[in-house]
């Protein structure tokens, strides 16, 4: 195996886990917020959705984006749909902390801070922003045995999509040439978060963690939340185990090469819940 501990310490690994932890950490956070302060209306948090209703939606959402890269040469509508789901994800953040009209006020700074600087600092925090808001809603409403099914659907899901079709790593290439970054960008030293997000690609020293490598952990760690913290809680130091586990085998590779990040993510997440019941 091709991994030394020093790669423990390098800036990408450390910005990348604190990236991982902090989503699921916002997400929790995000979640209590919804709860005590959201209007039950504007956002149902206590029903329970089939865990088959959210396979449908991926199955759709990416079906969208596949024909999208292939019939649509502009980029602009996919820029649109990007911008629509990160406002979306914006909006519910702000909705768990701040009141009417203090989210307008938010949501004007965020995305002035955003379009002033451009860089991937700025890129990866609205992205960690709005995954979080969005995972504590689909994890409010889903109780963890639904989580849990759609948990192994999407790791397996994800390995197909990597290693057999590949369609994954095409609709990654295809978005990335059309400078929409559906995930975070992890750069190789510190100096590359100050990088305009328009020079990024994967042929310069950037690494990219998706969105559901994000969004997945956090969704089923606030499912967990419904039952306990301390549930939470070890779901969440499982999630990192597995996360770290990713970070060794993809690091370990001779040549680098696109890996499903869910598969290790999503073990780990598993086998930190069960522990929790074990304690």
């Amino acid at each position: 195996m091709n991994f030394k501990i020093r790669y423990f310490f390098t800036f990408n690994f450390i910005f990348e886990l604190f990236l991982f932890i902090f989503t699921q950490y916002l997400a929790l956070g995000v979640f209590f917020g919804l709860t005590k302060n959201a209007p039950a209306a504007a956002f149902p948090l206590s029903s329970s959705y089939s865990a088959w209703f959210f396979v449908l939606a991926l199955f759709l959402a990416t079906a969208m984006v596949i024909l999208i890269l292939k019939y649509v040469k502009t980029p602009r509508l996919i820029q649109i749909i990007y911008a629509v789901a990160i406002l979306d994800g914006l909006w519910l953040f702000g909705s768990a902390y701040f009141n009417w009209p203090e989210i307008l006020y938010f949501l004007i700074a965020i995305l002035a801070f955003y379009f002033i600087y451009q860089n991937v600092l700025v890129h990866d925090m609205v992205i960690v922003l709005a995954i979080s808001a969005i995972s504590a809603v689909f994890g409010a409403n889903l109780a963890p045995s639904q989580a849990i099914i759609i948990l192994i659907f999407l790791a397996a899901y994800d390995f197909i999509a990597v290693y057999k079709t590949k369609h994954m790593v095409s609709m990654f290439r295809g978005l990335v040439e059309k400078k929409v970054f559906l995930s975070v960008v992890v750069p190789q030293t510190i100096g590359g978060i100050f990088k305009r997000i328009r020079d990024v690609s994967p042929q310069t020293e950037f690494m990219f963690l998706g969105t559901g490598d994000l969004a997945a952990p956090a969704i089923f760690i606030v499912a967990c939340s419904r039952i306990s913290l301390v549930t939470a809680f070890y779901t969440a130091i499982g999630s990192v185990a597995g996360f770290i586990f990713l970070f060794i085998l993809f690091v370990s590779q001779k040549e680098k090469q696109p890996m499903p990040g869910l598969p290790p993510i999503i073990l780990g997440c598993l086998l930190g819940y069960l522990f929790s019941f074990l304690k």
